[in-house]
């Protein structure tokens, strides 16, 4: 899923700068003008008292904390545990399931927990590791803070929404009642519903648009359609290399009503649909986010996502982004924070989902130090973090751009700069010196991932050595088209060195009828729902129906940025050891002999 669009993200930067040396930034330095502690801190003591909620109740169960050790393993009271799951993860409202199917889903998972025949391998002191059930569930950041909120510019709002603040503890708790364990993700792909993707408020993004002073590209519209930074050069590099080019796609019925106007319906101020919503309810946006789409790289190719990116990783630096960008989004963080204190079976909040690279086609100006400018982001999170009271004791997951890890892709290593910013470098040591820093990193091979699985697992090794010490490193999504593979995976990253696991993805499809976490009225099934996989196209027989529940607001769920191909019952299935070798075994001797 990943793997293609880093494969050509990492063939455009071949084809622009094969000729141009490497720009070059010491070492640790950090020229950006930074802000001084104390205003931060100042203006941080508003966003606490957004970010507790007073009347929440612990989940049933009485689970005991699981915490990170100091030698980078998950503990339970002492001792070691490995944690295997699935995501769980809705990429659009109502962002959870109904309570009596999460608690069906969570009672199913820990049976498969105490029913797999794996048995991990024991810890470096000898003694057993149990394998204790998680999942991954996404915590949207557009779902807590759907409006800007405040009657005016001075005061601008970061209050999180009660009724979402509400679904999440009680979604929390209903899997801490059948002892099921959770990482908080704070889930994005390409960043926003009005270009596409989901995760930022999509009053962020427009906030970007209204303040653009370049004319530059940071929402769709009919202003400012759905643009890829693609060149001539990268074009003619991919079809040489037999590489599917992505493009634009708009609809193409001549007398429908978009064929002429194509990024007008739900966007930011065309008065047609909540720009909440685009990224459903747009034809031509649903051409450009299927899961077909989505693994050409199509929508991290567009202009808006680089300048989402670019700005977004720098909001801390500038006053205004600070205050309508950065601000909100800590304050969204804090409150997961606290969410895990209430709840014992939350095991870390994890920051960011896959972050693209930003500030192309500037390639030198801007995209050669996203890495650098992603880590001072997160430097500036921690800090601030670090700074709240009561203090924040939860552990942070972080990934690296993309998902993927430094060297698991030579032409990405080759020219993005690698060093981090020294406040930031400063930041992870701390975190990692108090138990409170995890590593998350994914798994999609092809092109761009050119490292095995283990080699992939010794690179996240490295990678979290560097970041400080006793940091784990979880395995936060991998995908596999059956449920065995899926399963045999698991125990394998666990032999590997992962300290925990998590599948792409879970999703209660008895409950959907569909391959993914979205359901359509009973009309709309019958004619094959609104997007047809198999053309790539929308589905016209089913489109109307299907976009007035979008505008009704009776829709559920969404089919877009890889939300299909989901697993149920994976857990029990998971082999042991013994079998999974042998398993192993026969695989490798049927690619030596399909190599022959």
């Amino acid at each position: 899923m990943l793997g293609r669009v880093l494969c050509l993200h990492a063939l455009w930067v071949l084809a622009s700068c094969h000729d141009v040396a490497r720009a070059d930034r010491s070492s640790g330095s950090d020229n950006a003008p930074q802000r001084s502690d104390d205003a931060a801190d100042d203006e941080f003591s508003a966003l606490q008292q957004t970010a507790r909620r007073t009347d929440a109740s612990v989940g049933a169960a009485a689970l005991g904390r699981v915490t990170v050790g100091k030698t980078g393993t998950f503990e339970l009271d002492g001792q070691e545990v490995v944690l295997l799951g699935g995501n769980y993860v809705v990429k659009a409202a109502p962002y959870f399931p109904p309570l009596d199917v999460v608690r069906r889903d969570a009672k199913a998972m820990a049976e498969g927990a105490r029913a797999m025949a794996y048995s991990p391998s024991a810890s470096a002191n000898g003694s057993p590791r149990k394998v204790l059930p998680v999942v991954r569930l996404g915590a949207l950041f557009e779902a807590a803070m759907p409006e800007r909120g405040g009657a005016t510019e001075e005061d601008l709002a970061t209050e999180i929404d009660q009724d979402w603040a509400t679904k999440l503890e009680d979604v929390v708790a209903a899997f801490a009642a059948e002892g099921v364990y959770v990482f908080l993700d704070i889930h994005q792909d390409a960043f926003s519903t009005t270009n596409g993707g989901e995760g930022l408020p999509w009053w962020m993004a427009a906030h970007m648009q209204e303040t653009a002073t370049e004319g530059e590209s940071y929402i769709v519209s009919p202003e400012h359609p759905m643009k890829l930074f693609v060149t001539e050069a990268t074009t003619w590099l991919l079809q040489e290399l037999g590489v599917p080019v992505p493009s634009v796609q708009t609809v193409a019925d001549e007398n429908g009503p978009d064929h002429e106007d194509p990024w007008r319906t739900f966007s930011v101020g065309s008065n047609d649909g909540n720009p909440q919503l685009m990224n459903l309810g747009n034809p031509s946006i649903r051409l450009n986010n299927n899961d077909h789409a989505w693994s050409q790289g199509t929508l991290l190719f567009t202009m808006q996502v680089q300048n989402i990116a670019y700005r977004f990783y720098n909001s801390y630096l500038d006053a205004s982004d600070r205050k309508h960008l950065f601000d909100p989004y800590v304050a969204f963080v804090l409150h997961l924070c606290r969410v895990w204190e209430r709840h014992p079976n939350v095991v870390a909040v994890e920051l960011f989902n896959e972050p693209p690279a930003g500030g192309l086609p500037n390639l030198f100006g801007k995209a050669v130090n996203t890495r650098h400018d992603l880590f001072g982001f997160y430097g500036e999170v921690l800090r601030v973090l670090g700074g709240a009271t009561p203090a924040v004791r939860a552990p942070i997951a972080i990934e690296d751009l993309f998902g993927t890890l430094p060297d698991a892709n030579p032409l990405l290593t080759a020219v993005l700069i690698d060093s981090l910013p020294a406040a930031a470098a400063s930041q992870l040591r701390k975190w990692a010196s108090q138990g409170q820093l995890v590593l998350s990193f994914h798994f999609y091979p092809g092109f761009a991932t050119t490292v095995d699985f283990p080699r992939m697992v010794q690179l996240a090794k490295t990678e979290a050595a560097k970041l400080g010490d006793g940091v784990p490193i979880w395995l936060s999504e991998y995908f596999d088209g059956t449920a065995q593979h899926v399963a045999d995976n698991l125990a394998s990253a666990v032999e590997l060195g992962c300290n925990a696991a998590t599948f792409w993805q879970y999703a209660d499809i008895n409950y959907t009828n569909e391959q993914g976490w979205f359901k359509y009225d009973p009309e709309i099934a019958a004619k094959g729902g609104p997007f047809d996989s198999l053309t790539n196209k929308i589905n016209a027989a089913a489109w109307p129906a299907y976009e007035e529940t979008v505008r009704n607001g009776t829709f559920w769920g969404g089919e877009i940025t890889g939300g299909s191909g989901a697993q149920m019952d994976v857990l029990k299935l998971v082999p042991s050891r013994s079998t999974l070798s042998s398993r192993s075994a026969l695989k490798a001797a049927a690619a030596a002999a399909a190599a022959a």
